[in-house]
């Protein structure tokens, strides 16, 4: 008799060694997604930029156009996965069939100005269409928009897989190490590939293209989905118009889930928006190489990963939500320390490592949050409504921090621009919590109901 205890997802069993083969490859996983994450906001900002680019441009290009496709692409391809039956599961097709399409236009992305150069020369030139600059440009920015589109499918429905095929009762201990996981690739990235990007540029993007490339299509073949029941049959009537009028005011019945979609969007104008122009203030202010901010950034991330352990505990204890108001205080009162603070290479250093460690706080507690706050029947949907919110924000915030860093001509004012949005984010993660108490608190919450719109048409 077998007496090996067996761990269950769905329709899937493990054993043990089962369990840490999975691990194994979804954080495999992880570490090639992680690692190719890092290249377009710290890399691309700084081809830009030497290419004479605005601040306003580097922001709409890095932030605004991919959060615009995320806003109208990450809900359709979500409630298709939702729905796809084949024999690879409904979200490992989703993760294989982009993979190549990544790599291909990652790769062309660092060979741009080679390619833009060689196409000016031989063909534009000769027919008086376009300089070299503004070719290559155009190209970077085409590139550029064709990796977010096809990376789009991977970085909206790889975290779905983990609800699919990983036993529950293990999850949060796999969270844990995917967090670990997914620092340890940003630590290597900054501390050993960063550095060499002011002279290796299209061989980074080469190698981390083909790296990711492989890698992850080996993942996406050695993790195995389960058997899900049918897809609920499709309510038809109302067209896109009636779709689109139900996502919403579902979304939208009760005041706790807009004050959550509102602090949500707006911490992330305060996280996100200022992402392109962190590597200037060090480069450009106070006269880093590149190989230092690396070390520093790289050093940061490994030495967060006790603190992501501390502030996991934290949320278990004394609830994600609670743990969430302490790291959106925190994070703005630092960023406005740093402004004041950042007065050379080694406070740079200093206070790096204390935002990172401080932004743990609201890392380890943030998924959490939304599994402890929006309703677990209808979690996908709430989770693409509230990815949509990230993107509204996201859309606006980068054309307006690109515009502020342009007025103000210091990228220093980056750090109040992000206390700023932080400070006010702080005001719907309140209202959250407030309602939160009212509807049972720590003990007894309930998500409110949600009310199909067909429902209340009856």
């Amino acid at each position: 008799m077998n007496s090996e205890k067996k761990y269950i997802a769905g329709t899937l069993q493990y054993s043990f060694c089962g369990v840490l083969t999975l691990f194994f490859w979804l954080l495999w996983g992880d570490f090639c997604f992680s690692l190719i994450s890092a290249v377009i906001p710290r890399l691309l900002p700084i081809t830009l930029k030497d290419m004479g680019a605005s601040n306003v441009f580097i922001g709409i290009i890095v932030g605004s156009i991919p959060s615009m496709m995320n806003m109208v692409i990450n809900p359709i391809i979500s409630v298709s996965s939702d729905r796809h039956r084949g024999p690879l599961g409904r979200r490992i097709p989703f993760l294989l069939w982009p993979s190549p399409f990544i790599a291909i236009s990652l790769i062309l992305l660092g060979y741009a100005p080679q390619i833009g150069g060689w196409l000016n020369t031989n063909v534009f030139s000769h027919l008086g269409l376009a300089s070299g600059r503004i070719l290559i440009l155009g190209l970077v920015c085409l590139l550029t928009i064709a990796f977010q589109f096809f990376f789009l499918f991977v970085s909206s429905i790889y975290y779905y897989l983990f609800a699919d095929v990983v036993p529950s009762q293990l999850l949060g201990r796999f969270m844990a190490w995917f967090r670990i996981v997914g620092t340890a690739a940003g630590f290597i990235f900054h501390r050993y590939i960063f550095g060499f990007a002011d002279r290796y540029l299209s061989l980074i993007y080469l190698g981390i293209g083909l790296f990711f490339c492989v890698s992850f299509i080996l993942m996406c073949l050695k993790v195995k989905e389960g058997q899900y029941p049918p897809p609920s049959p499709k309510v038809h009537g109302g067209g896109l118009a009636g779709s689109v009028k139900s996502f919403v005011t579902e979304c939208c019945s009760h005041s706790i889930y807009i004050w959550f979609f509102m602090a949500s969007a707006i911490f992330t104008v305060s996280l996100g928006c200022t992402q392109a122009f962190l590597i200037f203030f060090p480069r450009d202010t106070l006269h880093m190489s590149l190989d230092d901010i690396g070390k520093v950034t790289g050093w940061a991330a490994i030495s967060s990963i006790p603190a992501l352990m501390v502030m996991g505990w934290a949320s278990d204890k004394y609830h994600p939500l609670r743990v969430n108001i302490v790291g959106t205080i925190t994070y703005g009162i630092v960023n406005l320390l740093s402004f004041f603070l950042m007065r050379d290479p080694v406070s740079y250093t200093v206070w790096t490592l204390i935002s990172s460690a401080i932004l743990t706080i609201w890392a380890a507690s943030n998924l959490p949050m939304f599994i402890a706050i929006l309703p677990k029947q209808n979690f996908g949907q709430f989770s693409a409504a509230t990815a949509i919110a990230n993107s509204i924000g996201l859309v606006l915030g980068n054309v307006a921090a690109g515009w502020f860093m342009d007025w103000v001509a210091d990228y220093r004012y980056q750090f109040i621009f992000n206390a700023v949005f932080a400070t006010m984010a702080f005001i719907p993660t309140y209202m959250v919590y407030h309602e939160w108490r009212k509807h049972g608190g720590p003990d007894n919450y309930v998500a409110p109901t949600v009310v199909p719109i067909l429902s209340l048409s009856k």
